[in-house]
């Protein structure tokens, strides 16, 4: 098993997510190099330790493993396959892992024109936090080539990044597991937020129905994580409602390509658009508990602090 003091890892795309990724990389001690749009972000990163660079290119010349964790589709296709971009100088044999959400389409393109070119391209979504991409506890689907998706230096640093990993199909495969993840998670969180406005309305504290139902049939990981911080109101941002919206969006247009109606998803991507038109768009996706608070005489709230780690992050 290789070791992560022998491999070279590049990544593009130092925000939350990516930047909290290479962060943990750089504890375990991996030599990183990453480039991102933002002087910030830039800087953040040499902070932590790594060599920051300006372009994909530049991140990727010198890559044995080649990560990016970007927020669209149009750039993660231009972030490889422009000018300046990843392709343009990623040595033969390098392995890329795509961590964003994107729309299988854009894995696929971008996976062709790659292995065009000697580089593998693994589809390898993840779902977690920022805080479990700097803690290496990410549950990362990778779609592709299962033989590369087992090569020594790939299993080193998906290893060091994850607590569950799974090998879910071809490339294609990875982004559409993620995509059904997202739509039954955000659509989870809006019906957990409108049922438990209710029970707070009718006079229930907000850490009975946490309690309660945290550990009934009605319970699921997204309510545990969140609910802790709904009744402190705290809506700082692990997963925004723009971001919640976004990926509603393409999960809707890989069902539309596949002439497949998701009538509910359609209904909660409007509701949560409502929640951004309503100022709540860089809150946590969570926050979307105000639209339902405006039609009652009460707010989700519990009458102490309750420890936000109930259900962990």
């Amino acid at each position: 098993m290789s070791t992560p003091e022998q491999l070279e890892i590049g990544i593009v795309g130092l925000g939350q997510m990516g930047g909290n990724m290479a962060r943990g990389l750089l504890e375990k001690g991996f030599t990183v190099t990453g480039s991102d749009i933002s002087e910030d972000a830039r800087a953040q990163f040499e902070e932590y330790g790594g060599t920051p660079v300006e372009t994909p290119a530049e991140a990727s010349e010198n890559a044995d493993i080649i990560v990016t964790s970007l927020p669209k589709s149009q750039i993660v296709e231009s972030v490889y396959l422009g000018e300046d971009g990843i392709l343009s100088t990623a040595k033969e044999g390098t392995v890329a892992l795509e961590m964003s959400t994107i729309n299988p389409e854009t894995s696929e393109k971008v996976a062709a024109e790659a292995k065009e070119q000697g580089v593998e391209f693994l589809a390898s979504p993840v779902s977690g936090g920022p805080e479990d991409c700097h803690a290496g506890t990410l549950t990362i689907m990778v779609g592709g080539d299962e033989d590369v998706f087992h090569r020594n230096g790939v299993q080193t640093v998906l290893d060091a990044m994850s607590q569950k990993l799974y090998h879910v199909g071809d490339v294609g495969a990875g982004p559409t597991v993620k995509l059904i993840n997202n739509v039954m998670s955000h659509s989870n969180m809006l019906i957990a937020m409108e049922a438990v406005a209710l029970g707070r309305d009718r006079g229930v504290e907000g850490d009975v129905m946490l309690d309660v139902i945290g550990n009934a049939g009605g319970g699921s990981n997204q309510f545990k994580k969140r609910m802790p911080r709904v009744l402190n109101r705290n809506f700082d941002p692990g997963f925004t409602v723009d971001l919640t919206t976004k990926d509603l969006g393409i999960a809707l247009d890989m069902a539309d390509s596949s002439d497949y109606p998701m009538y509910v998803v359609n209904l909660v991507r409007n509701l949560y658009q409502t929640a951004s038109a309503r100022g709540l768009g860089s809150e946590d996706f969570s926050s979307v508990v105000k639209l339902y608070e405006e039609h009652t005489n009460s707010i989700v709230d519990a009458p102490y602090e309750v420890d936000e780690s109930f259900g962990g992050y």
